[in-house]
């Protein structure tokens, strides 16, 4: 009975979720109340993915693996630069047009750059080849 009301005790939260949102500076996140460990899930996943894309991509180069290894990248750096946006180019310091400017223009980057990776794949040798010939400078 005794471990059943310490578990209790130790398991509840050390702060409630708006006095998190206070420190963190994520109020939004509280009120919208959006899942966002299911993102970090996704993101974890697409970066273990890599370490066997990467690989196989080299070892064998067909279309399908070089578009997942494409997708993946531009995924994982898109994700990345979010990051970055969010964290430095907040609303409160820098202002809408700023923070609106950088989610526009990582978007557009990681379109580009997706564009690029489907271009060596479909019409260059394959995006595993391009990995070997650059390896081989």
């Amino acid at each position: 009975m005794l471990s059943l009301k310490l578990f209790r005790q130790f398991n509840k939260p050390l702060l409630p979720a708006p006095m998190i949102a206070r420190f963190t500076g994520s109020a939004a996140a509280v009120k919208t109340g959006k899942n966002y460990a299911s993102h970090w899930r996704t993101e974890r996943i697409v970066s273990i993915a890599l370490m066997g894309l990467f690989p196989a991509s080299v070892l064998y180069s067909s279309p399908i693996v070089d578009t997942l290894l494409a997708g993946s990248i531009s995924l994982h750096v898109y994700w990345g630069l979010e990051a970055l946006v969010v964290d430095y180019l907040r609303v409160p310091v820098v202002g809408q047009l700023a923070n609106k400017a950088g989610h526009a223009a990582i978007s557009l980057l990681a379109i580009v750059t997706l564009a690029g990776f489907l271009q060596v794949i479909f019409v260059g040798d394959g995006l595993g080849n391009a990995i070997v010939t650059l390896w081989k400078l």
